[in-house]
């Protein structure tokens, strides 16, 4: 019976680091084998325990079969929960490992906390008694998912792979299980609690705010590397827009001069064919922002090659409280987002864009509306999922249109109706 205790004040905290995390195919199946394996295993060593010290008391030190005999049924105890970790959820054995040592930690905290309640009450409430027992039990759990794993984990996994301490921990988890082991044999336990479980907490601080500081770099590597590809695009984008510019005035100049030639055949022939040369310069976009003119020509160009019908009507002067760098960014993601799911129609008839900017009663309202094929599946966070096999580089544009409107207070709804995707962006007037 102690033994299955034991298994399951190990299980529950290992669950509660592993729900956040990405699960393997039919990995319900490989944990319960695992879980089966290792409880047969379990009974054997029991069984031998029982037929062979059956009702006799002694200590670790008076009998070394007996010590290597608990030993093992620790160990297997311990590998039962490292196999359930290592199936259930997408990891290395090294991983799995590290979860283990860490559910270890929240389950010494309230062993710890049962054995002082034992003490303290004079043993009135046993560490088993389901008074204290159940409470400690769900507290374990609780404890791994609300306040470690919830917040250290990152798209489905730890990120261990700037984690220094992870070998010591572990190391100081084994040296701590050590020492319960020889204060529960000195008759101490409750000496022991008293400084393991601020030892466990230490440790448990230290690995989730590594854990932590391990997305935040990640995050920023990420937008950094956003940054500098969205920086090399709108410089390249302003000097096209320039050449366009001046192409668009000297033709201009051209059409006038060759509006007084004798020759009427060769006027005419020459007036068709700039007429339809400038017709791509009229992609030219004009809203009182240059930055958003800059995006915003841009994607119609690119609207143009691709036969998509494209509509602006835009007051760019109303962005005038957003960092340029944003602004292209925030509208060269969600533009290049529509103009995928156009490409994705096959009839040209059907495809377009349309593009507002106004305020009103005192808000920002930028609404951007494109029709598409398929289905758009949304997460929790109803943000949409991305079809593309490369889920994690092609959801962080998304992400990063968010994040951009969270930078200014504003808010972001998505939504889908009739075959048409809108994305709507609020912000509260500036001034």
């Amino acid at each position: 019976m102690a033994g299955s205790l034991y298994f399951w004040e190990m299980l529950l905290p290992a669950l509660g680091l592993c729900l956040p995390l990405n699960r393997r195919e039919k990995s319900l199946w490989k944990a319960v084998a695992c879980m089966i394996t290792g409880v047969v295993l379990l009974m054997v060593i029991m069984k031998l325990a029982q037929t062979k010290y059956e009702g006799t008391l002694i200590s670790m030190g008076e009998n070394i079969m007996f010590s290597m005999m608990m030993l093992g049924w620790f160990l297997v105890i311990w590998s039962l929960v490292i196999g359930c970790i290592y199936f259930f959820v997408q990891c290395s054995l090294r991983e799995a490992m590290y979860i283990f040592a860490l559910s270890y930690g929240v389950e010494h905290i309230f062993y710890c906390i049962r054995l002082l309640t034992e003490w303290l009450t004079g043993g009135h409430i046993g560490n088993t008694a389901p008074l204290i027992y159940l409470p400690c039990m769900a507290g374990s759990f609780l404890l791994a998912y609300f306040w470690f794993a919830k917040g250290a984990a990152y798209q489905g996994t730890y990120l261990l792979e700037g984690i220094s301490a992870s070998t010591s921990s572990i190391v100081l988890i084994a040296v701590v299980w050590g020492l319960s082991i020889v204060a529960g044999e000195l008759n101490y336990a409750h000496i022991h609690s008293i400084y393991a479980i601020p030892c466990c907490i230490f440790m448990l601080s230290s690995q989730r705010e590594q854990l932590r500081r391990e997305i935040e770099r990640t995050e920023f590597t990420k937008k950094e590397q956003l940054w500098e590809k969205t920086k090399l695009r709108y410089e390249m984008s302003k000097e096209s827009m320039a050449v366009v510019n001046q192409h668009y005035h000297d033709m201009k100049h051209q059409l006038m001069a060759l509006s007084t030639m004798s020759d009427e055949d060769k006027r005419k022939a020459k007036l068709l064919d700039m007429e339809s040369r400038i017709a791509a310069y009229e992609a030219v976009v004009k809203t009182g922002n240059e930055i958003l003119d800059t995006v915003l020509t841009e994607k119609k160009l690119t609207c143009q090659i691709n036969h998509i019908a494209f509509s602006c009507i835009a007051d760019g002067a109303q962005l005038s409280f957003m960092d340029e760098l944003d602004i292209y960014t925030l509208f060269g993601n969600a533009l290049d987002n529509a103009i995928e799911a156009n490409r994705k129609i096959e009839n040209a008839k059907n495809r377009w864009i349309s593009v507002q900017i106004q305020r009103k009663k005192g808000i920002i309202l930028i609404e951007l509306i494109n029709p598409y094929q398929g289905t758009v599946d949304f997460d929790e966070s109803r943000m949409p999922v991305t079809s593309k096999a490369d889920r994690e580089s092609h959801g962080f544009g998304t992400k990063s249109i968010r994040s951009i409107i969270e930078k200014y207070d504003g808010q972001m709804i998505i939504k889908t109706e009739g075959q048409k995707y809108l994305i709507r962006m609020i912000f509260q007037g500036k001034g």
